[in-house]
């Protein structure tokens, strides 16, 4: 099996973090969210895959072509064309039945057993479902019997703990033909309807880990998650920088370009960071080349901005604002 990392994304949500580089690879405890999806693609033995680019695609070829295990291809859209039709841009280096992954989603969603129920199903898709307390934010998914029955895209009225569309599929290749070419098409608003209505889609219960890494408060959320490693061993890149933790109780991770004379706990601190001898951190996610003076709490800290988790709400209607500074 051979797999499709999606990298199209603009990642408006995590800006301005994201506004001069892609959202793929924006880093998560010290390494690009990539590292982690090819960690995962690795540990199934996944070395065939193609990333579907977007935004700034130089620079995210420049970061992967430093696997040099896996088989990669590239395919770059002039226009955005959305998930599903990202995919079927990309259908031509495909096999018959393939994963998809998301390029800004950490899981540890196990990609073997996932094909083997795909295959023991029949499906023309498998999808990767998790339960969540927050389900207004994802794609609601009712099943029964092993598939998918109803799915509702960020409905509004959804409460309480239920099943989400975590993003991760295993797909037949034929299901690309309902894609059009050259079209903005989306897996849950335009795909899965037309294939509800013809098809089977399976559902792959997953209890692990998962965070898809939509806005500020989950990056952070796995910025802390991640401190003590990944959930794989990592994929080798030899443009990987080394980083070691810091401390003896709420441990720190600290690149080793850093340099360390204030305080910190349980925080994040990028390549070529100083961290001043009157600062105390706790926290916080410092990305590179950032000096920091002064104390902090639970921020993102970047050297264009400072964004406190506080000034940020999650709202009903599955939207990220940003409060009112005083």
């Amino acid at each position: 099996m051979d797999a499709v990392i999606l990298c199209g994304g603009f990642g408006k949500r995590l800006a301005p973090l994201t506004n001069e580089l892609p959202k793929p690879m924006l880093s998560v405890a010290n390494r690009p969210m990539l590292d982690y999806c090819f960690a995962q693609l690795s540990a199934h033995k996944i070395f065939d895959v193609t990333l579907t680019l977007a935004f700034m695609p130089e620079k995210i070829i420049e970061w992967v072509s430093g696997y040099s295990d896996f088989s990669l291809k590239y395919s770059i859209e002039q226009n955005p064309l959305g998930t599903a039709g990202g995919v079927k841009n990309a259908a031509k280096h495909l096999g018959e039945v393939f994963a998809v992954i998301s390029g800004d989603g950490l899981s540890d969603v196990n990609l073997s057993d996932m094909l083997a129920t795909h295959i023991k199903s029949g499906a023309d898709v498998t999808m990767a479902v998790t339960q969540s307390e927050t389900p207004w934010l994802y794609g609601v998914v009712e099943h029964s019997d092993g598939y998918v029955k109803e799915f509702f895209e960020k409905p509004k009225d959804a409460f309480g703990k239920r099943w989400i569309n975590t993003g991760v599929y295993i797909i037949n290749k034929c299901v690309l033909d309902y894609v059009p070419d050259n079209a903005f098409f989306d897996f849950s608003k335009d795909l899965f309807p037309l294939i509800l209505a013809n098809g089977k889609i399976g559902v792959y219960k997953h209890i692990g880990y998962w965070n898809d890494i939509g806005d500020i408060v989950s990056y952070h959320r796995a910025n802390m998650d991640m401190i003590s490693g990944g959930l794989y061993p990592f994929a080798h890149n030899d443009r990987s920088a080394s980083s070691e933790l810091y401390g003896s109780n709420e441990l720190s991770l600290v690149s080793n370009s850093a340099s360390v004379a204030g305080r910190i706990s349980r925080s994040v601190i990028g390549k070529r960071c100083r961290i001043c001898s009157s600062s105390v951190i706790r926290e916080c996610v410092v990305l590179d080349g950032v000096t920091v003076k002064g104390r902090h709490n639970n921020c993102i800290i970047s050297n264009s901005a400072v964004l406190p988790l506080s000034e940020y709400t999650v709202s009903e209607n599955a939207k990220i604002f940003k409060k009112s500074l005083r």
